[in-house]
């Protein structure tokens, strides 16, 4: 089982979230906790994440170490054409 803690920058942004787009993050979290890598991750290159997961119309990037069983969510973004960028 991975231990997810959250940067203070996914936490702020998390809470501008309405309620139950919040608790469908969490739901997705405890499940990424479980097995990460049966989730829907993909793979990215970016400075501060290395994977991104999928939840609805929410993207959470992620820093993954398998060695210390540890995830970390960098920050997350509602889906837009800029979410990439």
């Amino acid at each position: 089982m991975y231990e997810v803690t959250f940067s203070k920058k996914a936490i702020k942004v998390l809470k501008k979230f309405p309620k139950e787009n919040q608790l469908r993050i969490k739901d997705g979290v405890d499940k990424l906790s479980i097995d990460p890598f049966k989730m829907d991750l993909e793979k990215i290159h970016t400075s501060d994440a290395t994977h991104r997961l999928r939840i609805g119309a929410y993207r959470l990037f992620l820093q993954i170490d398998t060695s210390i069983k540890e995830i970390i969510v960098s920050t997350i973004k509602r889906r837009t054409t800029q979410t990439y960028r």
